[in-house]
């Protein structure tokens, strides 16, 4: 009995490592947004907030405390999509805020390990282009045009000479978004590899561990069944 036990026993260890480490990770996203997000808030610029790049903290605290691997690897692919262009906006002169480095920097690396915890979902990029055009649309819909909040409302400053017209500014950026997205989602696959992807499916899957752990029966045991 204690040779069967053993392979559960060591699946239930495993278990409660990772979803320590996810709680862990969840919390360190929840600063990063509480802590931005406050600044943003005492600064008088609640809008703010619905950046791609402050709303990211949120999806991967969910992700890594509901163990959902959709939203740690949206917050990845968004991350790492806005950051660079946070880069391009501070060496163009914008202003800096201290706090922006949580969910800039921090967030990035432990979204990264999210991943690599949970694993990745099939057709991450996919959903996240998805949810980058819903969380658009919300910001069109609830901020002022003078904040641009995610390029909602006009073009980028600066820009206007190449673009004179909203719409074609953002068919662009959004297609330039998609296809950052599909190119990290090949390269995590390749990184992560497709166990590592196979994961994802099953931190969702209902089958209990115990099942998925027990060996097969021996011999012997078929032998003494009753007949």
């Amino acid at each position: 009995m204690r040779v069967g036990q053993e392979p559960v026993e060591d699946l239930a260890l495993m278990a409660a490592a990772s979803s320590s480490r996810l709680r862990v990770m969840g919390g360190l996203a929840v600063i990063a947004f509480v802590v931005h997000g406050g600044n943003h808030v005492r600064r008088g610029s609640p809008q703010d907030l619905l950046w791609m790049c402050n709303v990211a903290p949120l999806l991967l605290a969910a992700g890594c405390f509901f163990a959902k691997p959709d939203l740690a690897a949206i917050a990845l692919l968004w991350l790492a999509f806005g950051t660079p262009i946070w880069l391009l906006d501070i060496a163009t002169g914008s202003g800096l805020i201290l706090t922006t480095f949580l969910p800039h920097v921090l967030c990035p690396l432990v979204a990264v390990l999210a991943v690599r915890e949970m694993g990745l979902p099939r057709r991450a990029w996919l959903k996240a282009t998805g949810a980058l055009l819903a969380l658009v649309g919300l910001a069109r819909a609830l901020t002022s045009p003078e904040a641009n909040v995610n390029l909602s409302h006009r073009v980028w400053s600066g820009w206007e000479a190449m673009f004179p017209r909203h719409g074609r500014f953002f068919a662009l950026v959004a297609a330039a978004a998609a296809l950052t997205f599909f190119a990290l989602d090949r390269v995590l696959s390749a990184w992560l590899g497709s166990s590592r992807r196979g994961a994802a499916e099953g931190v969702a899957s209902s089958t209990p561990a115990r099942e998925r752990a027990s060996p097969p029966s021996s011999p012997g045991s078929i032998s003494r069944r009753p007949r």
